[in-house]
Formats: C-alpha cells, sequence, structure tokens
C-alpha cells in the first residue's frame, strides 16, 4: 500500500513505517477537511447566488452587517432604558419629564421645519401634517443610511429615533381633542395641527383610536429594536 500522508509504498498495516502517521485517523482528518471545504463552498456559492438574484442597485444587501461591539451595546441600552423609563405612557399627559422635554425639544425643531419645507408644494393641508411627517421622515432618512452602510449599532439607534417620534407624534394627535399641550409661541387652537386635520378629513370618530395605534406603534418598535440590538451583539464576532 501507500501512504497518503508521504506516500511511501509499503506493506499493508495501520502506521505507516517511513512518516508514522495512523491511517484510520489521517483518513478521518482528510475526510473532515473534505466536509469543512465543501460547506465553505456552498456557503459561498449560496452568497453569489444571492448576489445574482439581487439587482444592482440593492447589491448593498449582500454585504456583511458590521458587529455591535460590547461597549456601544451598553451605550445604546442605556439609551433605550432611559426611553423606557421617561417618555410616556399614555397618550394623554399633564406634564414633560426633563428626559422627554430635552427629546421633544429635538424632534420640535424638525417638526416646524416639516411645516416649512412641505409648505413649498403650496397645499394648505399637507403644510399642516407636514410638520408631523417630518418628525417620521428624518430619522427614517437616517435609518436607511445606517442600513445602506450594514451599521446595526446606528440603524438600532435610528430605530429608535424613529418610533420615539411615533409616541411624540401620537401624543399631539390625542390633544386634538383635548386642547392640553402648549403651543410654540404661545398661538391658540386655530394653530393645532391635528385638531385641524381632524376637522379637514372630519376623523373626530377615530381620533383617539389613530392616537393609540400610533402610540404602540411606537413601544412595539422600540422594543423590537432593542431585541434586534441585542441578538445583533450576540452574535458578532468580535464584541470587544
Amino acid at each position: 500500500m501507500i501512504c497518503p500522508k508521504c506516500r511511501f509504498e509499503q506493506p499493508d498495516s495501520k502506521t505507516c513505517v517511513h512518516c508514522g502517521v495512523i491511517f484510520a485517523k489521517y483518513r478521518a482528518y482528510q475526510d473532515r477537511q473534505t466536509e469543512i471545504r465543501e460547506n465553505e463552498n456552498n456557503i459561498e456559492n449560496e452568497k453569489k447566488t444571492l448576489a445574482e438574484k439581487i439587482p444592482a442597485r440593492f447589491a448593498f444587501l449582500a454585504h456583511p452587517w458590521k458587529p455591535v461591539t460590547t461597549p456601544l451595546f451598553i451605550f445604546l441600552s442605556l439609551l433605550f432604558l432611559l426611553h423606557g423609563v421617561f417618555l410616556p405612557k399614555t397618550t394623554r399627559i399633564e406634564d414633560w419629564s426633563l428626559f422627554n422635554g430635552l427629546v421633544h425639544n429635538v424632534n420640535l425643531v424638525f417638526h416646524e421645519a416639516g411645516h416649512a419645507l412641505f409648505g413649498l408644494f403650496g397645499n394648505n393641508t399637507l403644510m399642516i401634517l407636514g410638520g408631523s411627517l417630518n418628525q417620521l421622515l428624518i430619522p427614517f432618512i437616517v435609518f436607511a443610511s445606517f442600513f445602506y452602510h450594514r451599521d446595526r449599532a446606528g440603524t438600532a439607534f435610528a430605530l429608535l429615533w424613529f418610533f420615539g417620534n411615533f409616541i411624540d407624534v401620537s401624543i399631539y394627535m390625542a390633544d386634538g381633542r383635548f386642547l392640553k399641550l402648549p403651543l410654540i409661541g404661545g398661538l391658540g387652537m386655530e394653530a393645532h395641527d391635528w385638531r385641524n386635520l381632524f376637522n379637514h378629513f372630519d376623523l373626530w370618530g377615530v381620533d383617539q383610536a389613530l392616537s393609540n395605534m400610533m402610540f404602540y406603534l411606537g413601544w412595539t418598535g422600540i422594543f423590537l429594536a432593542w431585541v434586534w440590538l441585542y441578538k445583533s451583539w450576540q452574535a458578532s464576532p468580535n464584541k470587544g
């Protein structure tokens, strides 16, 4: 027989008299290596097949995600926790917590900018709706950017911001009936976006239902975003 390792020819035996290799163990090792190579080839072929199926403009979907490091996971989890503790638990609020007030004021900048931005289209209803739309549009654009660059941590942050605005908007929607929230510049009820929108579309029969739907979508989205962040951190090969 011929040794499969050193190719030395010798009588039948269990061990090579030239290099000392045990034939059974060496063959088992070769079989394992062959299986590993086949698995790697299958994975590579699957990636190539996926890349071929994805249109060129969506080729980024085949790119690997950036890992979530432990420091980033801890920081973002604390941020999620702060939102979980201090964001309103109902659409009817009497006052803002300090944290919620800070977050709301940041979002308010984009809200007011939305009125000006959508007002350029010359439609009064779209201009009124534009404030709340822009609160969702800006974090969604940030989400799309992080998603495109396959940045898990950034994507989780953008989702937190995006769904947090669902809660902020839902409170404004609910207040269209009760008019308790102070409006910017001390304006009266005639400047309340959602009062005007519900009047325009005659939605007073479902105003609170719509508000609650936005509210619970926001909380559900925040929870699922953190779960995704946690699973991404667990799956990251390098968490250092």
